[in-house]
């Protein structure tokens, strides 16, 4: 009975993320969902997502809570921690015991731990060979993900990438088309 309610919430967490992809849906509502819907389906505390921007650095763009927020930006600024590493490999981390890091991470160590943190699991958010940022999973009890558990954070993920990129193409290509438009008009003008 479990695995069917457990199913049931998996289906309806994708029915939710895809009910965020209507029309001319906001990308931030679509990261906020994914959060939410991670931390509810996969048992955490909390979760934090970082995207790469234009300038090419990460930016916490979805926190579920003040303190993973706290803790997403810490490794933003610093540029190191499990997210900022799962984004840079574009594989997956998973940090039973954030104690335990030693010397790792120790501004990220710290941070987490007082912020009641003690695992952590980074998703990438990857295309095709190509990675546009990461999702964490905080827990506040040291411990490891199912593999089942992985395996749906990674799919929660890699849907919300889809998206993202596929809302990006389309913005940059009403942007090309813009711009060539306004070429066109600018040499019709010049012609006559």
């Amino acid at each position: 009975m479990e695995m069917a309610t457990r199913s049931s919430r998996v289906s309806a967490a994708f029915v939710k993320i895809a009910d965020a992809l209507v029309g001319d849906y906001d990308v931030l509502d679509l990261l906020y969902t994914l959060v939410e819907q991670s931390v509810e389906l996969l048992d955490a505390a909390a979760a934090g997502l970082m995207l790469v921007g234009d300038d090419g650095a990460l930016q916490v763009m979805a926190s579920t809570s003040e303190e993973s927020h706290l803790v997403e930006v810490l490794q933003q600024q610093s540029g190191a921690g499990p997210c900022v590493d799962c984004y840079l490999t574009g594989t997956p981390i998973t940090i039973r015991d954030i104690a335990g890091t030693n010397d790792r991470w120790p501004e990220f160590r710290d941070a987490a731990t007082s912020q009641g943190f003690f695992s952590v699991y980074a998703f990438p958010m990857r295309l095709h060979g190509k990675t546009i940022g990461a999702m964490n999973l905080f827990r506040t009890e040291v411990g490891e993900l199912t593999a089942e558990d992985v395996a749906i954070g990674q799919a929660l993920a890699d849907v919300s990438t889809i998206s993202i990129l596929q809302q990006r193409t389309i913005r940059e290509s009403a942007v090309v088309n813009d711009q060539l438009k306004k070429a066109w008009c600018h040499s019709l003008v010049a012609t006559t």
